[in-house]
């Protein structure tokens, strides 16, 4: 599988089992943020890369070929695990929902509710309680 990031950041979190995260937009997709993140990684990435391409070196899946402008490097890792986002593609796919008749009668009235004084003293009645 090859793997095609933009504005990549390289992320060495301080515990946990991941060692490497590099984090960017996938090109091609349209997905926010995509995170390749590495399993007991050891390779030596800089930090702030503006396009990596990663993919398989091995057949078995034990090494990854990260290729930026700044070079070639070989990341061995047990796992790589692949994180997109999808929340675009779930809110365009998910109906919109109108607001119940009386939650929208609520909040057309509440400004005029609130504009008057007698409003007012309701509202400041009620938050003493």
């Amino acid at each position: 599988m090859l793997f095609c990031l933009s504005s990549v950041q390289a992320l060495r979190p301080a515990s946990g089992p991941l060692n490497l995260v590099l984090r960017g937009r996938e090109v091609g997709t349209c997905s926010n943020a995509t995170e390749l993140a590495f399993a007991g990684a050891a390779g030596d990435v800089p930090d702030d890369l503006e396009f990596a391409e990663v993919e398989a070196a091995e057949p078995v899946g034990r090494a990854w070929s990260v290729r930026t402008a700044r070079g070639d490097f070989i990341v061995h890792a047990r796992a790589l695990y692949l994180h997109r986002d999808v929340s675009l593609t779930v809110r365009t796919a998910l109906p919109r929902q109108r607001a119940p008749l009386l939650r929208r009668l609520a909040w057309w009235w509440l400004p005029s509710i609130v504009a008057s004084t007698l409003g007012r003293r309701l509202f400041l009645a009620a938050r003493r309680r």
